[in-house]
């Protein structure tokens, strides 16, 4: 998502002659690559073994707990990132979509975790890795277009597909070792509704902001994305956003994320042609 920065550029003015009335007959296109920096905050729940690697069946233990990442925290563990919202406009119809592709690793690091089955508890080392890729696509239309804007509404679908893993050398007093590797994934279509618009200040500043409310418990139990920013057009075809974005999840106590939220500034480059 979103995001959905995805505004079309209007020209200032009234509109009045043919030639105006011509180009709103014609295709018009957006093209957003943007800079997404995020706070990151949820909750988990996973299985593990318990101690040993003894014969027979072997019982798992459920884990909870919650983490808050800060962007300082994930930059140096980045592997790869991509983020880029399209839209393409004819009249008052709009399809839009935004994609968001992220890969974290990080290598030897090490935690005590107590109990577990062993007194002293376990000492690890371990690599981690989180693989994330959210895209939405949506149709909209503009009920309302004038010289201050325009405001639309929308309906579409957003996909969270999100995989964890954690390749563990885990080392307990008795030198056994524990809990080889955790793997999870989790793959989620979800219905969306909202709106999006821009409010046009001056000539060239202009405010795009956007929201979508979804989930309603058909995959995901609630998921919802809130975007407002400022930005200034260059030149006719050039011009960047400046903002803030929020993303919530909530995926219901069953999956291995329970809820998540992203949030923070964002910095878009808008091409239109």
């Amino acid at each position: 998502m979103s995001v959905l920065l995805l505004v079309m550029v209007f020209a200032s003015g009234t509109v009045v002659c043919a030639e105006d009335n011509k180009k709103e007959d014609e295709w018009r296109f957006t093209l957003v690559p943007y800079i997404w920096l995020p706070s990151v905050s949820g909750s988990f729940k996973f299985t593990v073994p318990p101690a040993g690697t003894g014969p027979g069946p072997v019982p798992t233990t459920a884990v909870s707990g919650s983490a808050d990442v800060s962007s300082n925290d994930y930059l140096s563990n980045l592997t790869f990132a991509g983020m880029m919202s399209f839209e393409a406009a004819k009249g008052r119809w709009s399809i839009l979509s935004d994609i968001l592709y992220v890969d974290f690793s990080d290598s030897n690091r090490d935690a005590t975790v107590p109990g577990l089955g062993v007194g002293q508890g376990v000492l690890i080392s371990a690599d981690t890795g989180l693989q994330a890729m959210i895209f939405e696509i949506a149709g909209a239309y503009s009920v309302y277009k004038g010289e201050q804007g325009n405001f639309d509404i929308l309906l579409g679908m957003r996909y969270a597909g999100i995989e964890g893993k954690i390749d563990i050398n885990a080392i307990g007093p008795d030198g056994r070792t524990y809990f080889p590797r955790i793997k999870k994934s989790l793959n989620m279509y979800d219905p969306i509704v909202g709106f999006k618009g821009k409010l046009l200040l001056t000539k060239n500043w202009f405010m795009p902001y956007y929201f979508d409310i979804g989930g309603f418990s058909v995959d995901s139990d609630l998921t919802a994305q809130a975007y407002a920013a400022i930005g200034y057009r260059f030149t006719d075809w050039f011009s960047m956003t400046l903002g803030y974005r929020y993303l919530y999840y909530d995926f219901g106590s069953s999956k291995l994320l329970e809820d998540v939220s992203l949030h923070g500034g964002m910095l878009g480059f808008v091409f239109n042609f």
